[in-house]
């Protein structure tokens, strides 16, 4: 299938984005965040946003709070932003931490995690890990429920969601309830084969982008083999958490986004996979104004929804 019409006419008036790798990451930082703060938010209501610190690995960690509307206990999920490792923060992906807790019906702990190349992994792991850890031991102080707890994030994010997951169950707490990863690949390095060949050149994510973002993340090629690097590497995934996986049609890194669903599956884990026509990688940012996103966050937050209440008849 093409390219979506509005994401295609959208391209079309904007000058093509150069190779990464030819710009100097704060640049690429600044970049990155001022194109994104000027999309449109989703047309949501909160009970309330906040921003605090939390203790880290490293130091306090910035995080957003999201506390949606209606009478808690809440589910409380935390939340981890895309960006490569290298690029985001609290406000690039403030659209989704919105779209997330209104639909979902959520407290959201959006996290601001360390990033690369300053700090290699497994540093962004280590933050989002303890942010985790946080969001439950202080669920109820948030108005949440500390039984419901939830992890989630879009591309970087949601390999680090992935990961927590799997943390997560060999840590025997916090029990997760719902695992959401919208187009984060589940193995590294990303093979080039398929979507890899197709989409090598975007738009808007390149497969040499995806390559770049990572030689600036990890140490030494031994890290691909970490299941905090590469979830599908873990030794089993047997009493994972359900997970949602959203792939877009028009992105170098589909095929490794959807591989890690029939894993999953293999485990006995329950998981949906959807890809969405004609969208592009980082769709999801552009929840203000594209059907395409509208509807990942949907059926994201439907089946969250869903795993919250039998969590719920289950506790």
């Amino acid at each position: 299938m093409p390219l979506d019409p509005q994401l295609e006419a959208m391209f079309a008036n904007q000058p093509e984005w150069p190779p990464i790798r030819n710009i100097p990451v704060p640049v690429l930082r600044e970049s990155v965040r001022s194109s994104s703060i000027q999309l449109p938010p989703p047309q949501v209501s909160l009970a309330s946003v906040s921003d605090r610190t939390i203790p880290g690995p490293n130091g306090e960690i910035p995080v957003r709070i999201y506390t949606p509307e209606g009478k808690g206990p809440f589910p409380v999920t935390a939340y981890f932003h895309g960006g490569g490792f290298v690029v985001g923060d609290l406000d690039t992906q403030d659209m989704i931490a919105r779209g997330l807790a209104a639909g979902a019906e959520t407290i959201v702990v959006s996290v601001d995690y360390r990033l690369a190349p300053e700090h290699k992994f497994p540093a962004a792991f280590e933050d989002c890990w303890a942010a985790t850890q946080w969001a439950a031991a202080n669920a109820a102080e948030l108005g949440g429920d500390p039984a419901l707890i939830a992890v989630a994030g879009d591309s970087a994010g949601g390999v680090l969601a992935s990961a927590c997951a799997l943390l997560a169950r060999d840590a025997g707490a916090p029990r997760i309830a719902a695992q959401i990863n919208w187009y984060g690949p589940g193995i590294h390095p990303i093979p080039e084969e398929g979507s890899a060949l197709e989409f090598a050149n975007g738009p808007v994510l390149r497969l040499e982008d995806a390559h770049y973002f990572w030689e600036l993340h990890i140490k030494d090629e031994s890290d691909y083999d970490d299941f905090r690097a590469s979830p599908m590497k873990a030794e089993s995934h047997k009493g994972l958490a359900p997970a949602f996986i959203a792939a877009a049609e028009c992105d170098p890194i589909r095929d490794a986004v959807e591989a890690y669903g029939p894993v999953l599956e293999k485990a006995g884990v329950e998981v949906e996979v959807k890809r969405y026509p004609g969208m592009v990688h980082g769709f999801v940012s552009w929840l203000g104004f594209l059907p395409g996103a509208q509807e990942a966050m949907a059926d994201a937050c439907a089946f969250a929804r869903k795993q919250f209440a039998a969590a719920r008849q289950t506790a």
